[in-house]
């Protein structure tokens, strides 16, 4: 967890130490050095101290800050497709192909698929009355899934997340293009429906 130094940063400050986290992290992992990225933010190494314990501690908040950041962007995509729950993950996946590869947008994805942080398996505990989880059980009762409890649609919840970064991970090292990625979506779906619809359609 960064110290209340960074926590205390403006907004603009905050994030614009989170880019330059984010384009050494996606690209190189934990071969990053601290003086590359002080050198990135133009800081000196003492302040560095200042704000995270260590290079492990920037690198887990910034996988953390940028799971999230992916996360919301996916819902945000299923939800712009109420009725059509998998229509709405086959947008957000072809939009991740036609994104800039130097975007922030896409470093995230990268930084993502590269992970083997255990952290980013963590489920984060939320109330049932919290806007996000209201929005999913919404979500997953208009296309009649039969997800029967709170726990069930949770867990269901991060299997998907896992499902799609899965695919953004294939379509990486596969070097896939965007219909190849879609067609390799499809088959998931197409075995998963049977399990998830009400009827077993």
């Amino acid at each position: 967890m960064p110290k209340a130094t960074f926590l205390n940063l403006s907004s603009s400050k905050k994030q614009r130490i989170l880019e330059i986290l984010l384009q050494n992290f996606s690209n190189r992992h934990m071969q990053v050095k601290v003086a590359d990225i002080v050198e990135g933010i133009g800081m000196s190494r003492g302040a560095f101290y200042k704000y995270f314990e260590d290079l492990e501690d920037a690198y887990t908040y910034t996988i953390h800050h940028y799971s999230v950041y992916v996360h919301h962007n996916i819902l945000k995509s299923i939800s712009n497709n109420q009725k059509n729950f998998f229509q709405g993950i086959e947008s957000y996946l072809a939009w991740c192909t036609t994104l800039d590869r130097s975007s922030s947008d896409w470093l995230a994805i990268q930084l993502l698929t590269k992970s083997n942080d255990v952290s980013t398996q963590k489920r984060i505990t939320s109330s049932s009355e919290s806007k996000m989880l209201k929005e999913w059980f919404k979500l997953l009762e208009m296309n009649d899934f039969s997800i029967k409890s709170e726990d069930e649609a949770l867990s269901f919840l991060y299997f998907v997340m896992e499902l799609i970064i899965h695919s953004l991970t294939d379509f990486i090292a596969n070097d896939w293009t965007s219909e190849q990625l879609l067609q390799d979506f499809h088959y998931k779906v197409k075995w998963l429906t049977p399990g998830l619809t009400k009827k077993g359609k």
